[in-house]
């Protein structure tokens, strides 16, 4: 269980990082932000019901930009969280990443 605590706490740290390099670019993610805020920053909880529907704003924005890698769907996609995320989550994220175009 430690494991996938630290896991856990390694993809928060990395989501919020991703975030601010995301304000850098000039695109705010504000109603992630909000939704990261009222859940006491456990993006691991808000990714899991985001990234599940259909909304793509975010990622479109940051196509637009040339940085789908600080998408949220980039980050779960990355093979060190593989084991925090459901084959289900996984495939969506990749679904959304491959009509995109991100290779990672």
């Amino acid at each position: 269980m430690a494991e996938i605590d630290y896991l856990k706490n390694k993809f928060n740290d990395e989501v919020l990082q991703a975030v601010e390099e995301s304000k850098k670019i000039g695109y705010i993610p504000t109603r992630f932000i909000q939704m990261l805020q009222q859940q006491g920053n456990d993006a691991y909880e808000v990714v899991q019901r985001l990234v599940a529907k259909e909304a793509t704003s975010g990622l479109e924005r940051l196509w637009g930009k040339g940085r789908l890698d600080l998408s949220m769907e980039a980050l779960i996609a990355k093979p060190a969280y593989k084991d925090l995320f459901s084959k289900e989550i996984l495939d969506i994220c990749n679904k959304k990443l491959k009509k995109y175009g991100y290779k990672h």
